[in-house]
């Protein structure tokens, strides 16, 4: 699998240097070239990136590459929408069209931090489910309604495509990769000796789902169903068929790979939904109630009180 690493003026290149030592790390480690990457800028020639940094880079319209990585740069609200970037757009809106087309391939555009702001405005995401830095929460969603924005998750691989927020979004990125490639336990050994730290004390029932969520396929799956599913429709036998097995097999495969049982992990998973959006966001609880499906937000509060020990009010004070 041949990789592009995407430069652009005053980019954050580390994320780019670490996600590539994390592809050669699989490829020492599976003992052959399983990826490959080359640097790339759309006008094809070396770009003064942040912190002063000259990379050399080949032209982006010439590239022949499976996926391409876009990384943020040093942006805020007041500086998202930066003028010099419209030929960067323009670029990733004609990348890979013509050749895909006549090979009969698609090229996965990947990209995390503000360089998702790149692909939504290039229209790389469009119907797609997609995340971004939490900061740009409403500016994502105002200006890009064609894109199905789970903010609440941080990484989301949809169609091939995949983004992920904050500046280390590159390591979930690559991870999910290298588990294509390689393997569950390649990518488990890299996760473990390369990435993550020590674990961190647990201070709501929702800190570990970020880590379930990088397990593997099936269980993003299981994710990206549930939260697309309004909560009066979490059904063990309606999941089971959209994932085209029965239910016994659901509920043994959920429980081996989480913990959980299916009806227990669905639940979650829509709690935590409701989570960030108490944390992120001003809504009443009448309205998250009615976006996510609940018969009415009596039945939220308490099912939200029963897992988490405080009222969803009480649960905005504590983290929001």
């Amino acid at each position: 699998m041949k990789i592009g690493l995407l430069l652009y003026p005053d980019c954050i290149p580390s994320g780019l240097f670490a996600f590539s030592d994390l592809l050669l790390a699989a490829n020492l480690r599976m003992g052959t070239s399983v990826f490959e990457w080359c640097w790339l800028s759309h006008q094809g020639k070396p770009v003064n990136c942040a912190n002063g940094v000259e990379l050399p880079a080949s032209m982006l319209e010439r590239a022949d590459v499976d996926a391409l990585l876009i990384p943020g740069a040093w942006r805020d609200q007041s500086s998202i929408h930066n003028p010099n970037d419209e030929s960067l757009v323009q670029a990733l809106k004609a990348f890979g069209e013509t050749s895909d087309k006549k090979q009969g391939k698609k090229t996965a555009i990947l990209s995390y931090c503000t360089g998702v702001y790149l692909a939504a405005s290039a229209g790389r995401l469009n119907h797609q489910t997609a995340t971004t830095t939490w900061w740009l929460l409403e500016t994502m969603r105002e200006q890009f309604p064609k894109v199905q924005w789970q903010l609440n998750r941080t990484f989301v691989m949809d169609q091939g495509n995949a983004t992920a927020a904050g500046v280390n979004g590159h390591l979930p990125i690559a991870l999910s990769l290298i588990e294509q490639q390689c393997g569950k336990q390649v990518a488990n050994d890299i996760q473990q000796y390369m990435v993550l730290p020590r674990p961190i004390e647990r201070n709501t029932p929702f800190q570990e789902l970020p880590e379930l969520i990088q397990q593997n396929p099936f269980i993003r799956e299981v994710f990206h169903w549930v939260e697309q599913t309004p909560y009066t429709r979490l059904k063990t036998t309606a999941l089971a068929e959209h994932l085209h097995i029965t239910p016994r097999t659901l509920s043994r495969k959920v429980v081996s790979m989480t913990g959980y049982n299916s009806a227990q992990l669905m639940r979650l998973i829509k709690l935590n939904q409701i989570s960030e959006q108490l944390i992120s966001t001003s809504k009443s609880i009448y309205r998250i109630s009615e976006e996510m499906g609940f018969a009415d937000d009596t039945s939220l509060r308490r099912s939200f009180k029963r897992i988490t020990k405080m009222t969803p009010g009480e649960y905005r004070l504590a983290f929001g």
